[in-house]
């Protein structure tokens, strides 16, 4: 009997599972302990620093092929607990797998002796060593409470069982990933459909987005698992809840079956929830799974104009304990961002000395590969002072035209320019880092920064009108003149020669 428990014992072993990504790095740590002969060294592989807890389960002589013989209850398990689990060897005798001991360590939870325990801090991508232990078989555990949502990326290992004889257990974490991206409309159709981390738009406009979410790799250790979509929009931002499509691998998924989208109208933000993914029955899920959220939102009035953009952040809320048969502790991914930028056009009317015109409407159109008309973008007029305004632009190729032209003044021709922006398409934080008018005419865009908002301000000249000679001008004055001195002599002579004749009668 003691040959096929030794035999079972040594080949038992369940590896941690569930924490994160990999950061930095540093020489192990000792911690001492019970006054044997034996080390433990503890490696952490995630990205947030673990409080481990160590508990001797069984207790036994070791040989040269860790073998344990001479089974019994460790220091780890509560005296009362002892006569109710029956004995060590028969217990260890159950444990003839990896599923058979992952179940051992669950159910082993409520009779753990909480006052002979090691408690042990590992930094993240660190590694301690548990030095002076006894021979056995250990439960290692992520103390309750310790994996929380603050920083991100933290997860719960499972259950470590070790047969301990200076060895090493090293975690295994995972934790879902998310990617957030919106899509640039003068690149949809070319390859990678243009979905990056910036784009830019006119005001009006509808923006897609997309969330991608993954799963950990150890999502089949989960009994049931949450999963949950948070995304954040600015003010200059306005969400189509109808517009929302969830998909995983392909299948689409149904709302208030599968799914529950949560709008919140007052942080201008929403929700997708599945409070356990393993209950979806419309498509098989697995590690590898990919869960993808498509929405669309329409730049709105409240746009910033260029400088930061319109940004719009999104994260994951995931179970993180596999250990916990209900829906358990949550962690949460780093958030991911996106921004939207559009911009201004400032047109300042002026006559040849410079001076400030009143009476001018002038038409933006955009113009869209090569038209000559372009499509009517807004009309701007202004009763009272000189200064135009044509806001929430996208980069691109305009065509301004004076519609209405101050009096006395001759009309400009129409002028052709482009707006032209550089910023990061692939950055966690994504910047505007150029913004320039280019012309086909004579006029010159300068970048300004007025009342916080970014814009590229010109001057547009009105020449006057020439006032050209009309044909018979002093001629035409001159007759006047002259008939009318002949028409008084006229009458002055008829006057005379009446009273004459009346004189000599």
């Amino acid at each position: 009997m003691k040959q096929f428990v030794k035999k079972k014992v040594s080949f038992v072993m369940v590896m941690i599972m569930a924490v994160i990504t990999v950061i930095s790095m540093s020489l192990p740590m000792a911690v001492f302990a019970q006054g044997g002969g034996y080390t433990l060294t503890l490696k952490n592989e995630g990205s947030t620093p673990h409080t481990f807890q160590i508990y001797q389960i069984f207790s036994g002589d070791l040989d040269e092929s860790k073998t344990l013989s001479n089974i019994q209850w460790g220091t780890g398990i509560k005296e009362a607990s002892k006569e109710t689990l029956g004995t060590a060897a028969e217990k260890a005798q159950t444990l003839t797998g990896e599923s058979e001991a992952k179940e051992f360590a669950k159910t082993i939870q409520e009779h753990l002796n909480e006052d002979n325990k090691l408690e042990v801090r590992v930094e993240k991508n660190d590694s301690t060593t548990v030095a002076n232990l006894n021979a056995g078989y250990y439960l290692i555990k992520d103390k309750e409470g310790s994996q929380t949502q603050t920083p991100p990326n933290s997860a719960y290992t499972s259950y470590i069982l070790k047969v301990v004889g200076n060895t090493t257990a090293k975690t295994k974490l995972d934790v879902p990933e998310l990617v957030k991206k919106v899509q640039e409309n003068s690149k949809k159709d070319i390859e990678g459909n243009g979905w990056q981390d910036a784009a830019d738009y006119n005001i009006d406009e509808v923006i897609p987005y997309k969330l991608t979410g993954t799963l950990p790799s150890n999502y089949a250790e989960y009994e049931t698992y949450f999963y949950e979509f948070n995304d954040i929009m600015s003010a200059g931002l306005t969400f189509d809840k109808m517009s929302v499509k969830v998909t995983v691998d392909g299948t689409t998924l149904t709302a208030d079956q599968d799914y529950s989208l949560i709008v919140h109208s007052d942080t201008n933000s929403f929700q997708v929830r599945f409070e356990n993914l393993k209950a979806i029955q419309s498509v098989m899920i697995t590690s590898t799974s990919q869960i993808v959220v498509e929405y669309k939102c329409r730049l709105n009035g409240n746009a910033v104009i260029a400088g930061n953009g319109n940004p719009n952040t999104a994260y994951l809320v995931y179970s993180n304990n596999p250990n916990q048969s209900g829906g358990g502790d949550h962690g949460k991914t780093p958030e991911d961002k996106n921004v939207v930028f559009t911009y201004k056009v400032v047109v300042n009317k002026k006559d040849e000395e410079n001076h400030s015109l009143q009476g001018a409407q002038f038409e933006l159109r955009k113009i869209v590969n090569d038209q000559d008309e372009g499509t009517k973008i807004d009309t701007v007029t202004v009763t009272e002072g000189t200064k135009f305004n044509f806001k929430g632009l996208d980069a691109g190729k305009y065509k301004l035209i004076e519609t209405v032209t101050p009096s006395g003044y001759n009309t400009i021709q129409p002028i052709i320019f482009t707006i032209e922006a550089t910023y990061d398409e692939e950055s966690d934080d994504p910047q505007l880092t150029s913004l320039t008018g280019q012309t086909e005419g004579e006029i010159v865009f300068i970048r300004k920064t007025e009342e916080r908002e970014d814009s590229l301000s010109t001057d547009v000249i009105n020449k006057k009108g020439i006032q050209l000679p009309e044909t018979g001008g002093m001629g035409r004055y001159l007759i006047y003149t002259l008939g009318t001195i002949f028409v008084l002599t006229a009458l002055g002579y008829t006057v005379y020669k009446r009273n004459r004749k009346h004189t000599e009668k």
